[in-house]
Formats: structure tokens, sequence, C-alpha cells
């Protein structure tokens, strides 16, 4: 039961990080459209920002679906957290696969 609090409290954290590199990354874009101080600065940042954004989503997504799952009556149990894991690295995977060759 102390591993769920710690991930409760961890996710928390991630979910604010999330917020404020979304913000980042809107104003970023508002920068390379607007010209909003550099938009060679704002694409640079822009295009940065993706896979820092998409690895903290990923975790955001797997501990989040843990509880979820909690909620509809699946025993927390090491399968749980392995099925878990699994689906927030593959589509941490996917999105890395999809940055690097396209």
């Amino acid at each position: 039961m102390r591993l769920n609090a710690l991930l409760n409290r961890l996710d928390r954290i991630v979910a604010w990080t999330l917020l404020a590199l979304f913000f980042l990354m809107m104003v970023s874009g508002y920068m390379i459209t607007r010209g909003f101080v550099s938009v060679h600065y704002g694409s640079i940042l822009h295009t940065q920002l993706d896979l820092p954004i998409m690895a903290l989503f990923s975790a955001h997504f797997s501990v989040r679906l843990k509880f979820a799952l909690m909620r509809l009556r699946v025993k927390d149990s090491l399968a749980l957290n392995i099925f878990c894991l699994t689906v927030g690295l593959a589509s941490f995977l996917f999105v890395v696969y999809l940055d690097l060759w396209y």
C-alpha cells in the first residue's frame, strides 16, 4: 500500500511538470506563428519538448491506468504492475520511433 501512495505522490509531480511543459510548448508555438521573441528559438524549443512531454505523459498514463484498473476491482499484483509498465513503455517507444524516423 505504501508503494501506491508513493506512486500517487510522484504522479502529482509528473502531472504538474506536464502542465508546465505543455504551457511552454504553447508559448513556443505562438513564438513560431506570431514572431513573439524569435522564430528560431521558438522552433527549437517546440521541437525539443516533444520527447520529454511524451515520456512524462507515458509515465502519468501508466500510473493512472493502474489506479483505474484497481478501481475496477483488478487485484493489485505484480502482473498488474508489469501490464501497466508495458503499456506505458510501448506507447513511449512508439512515439520515439515516430520522432526519430518520421
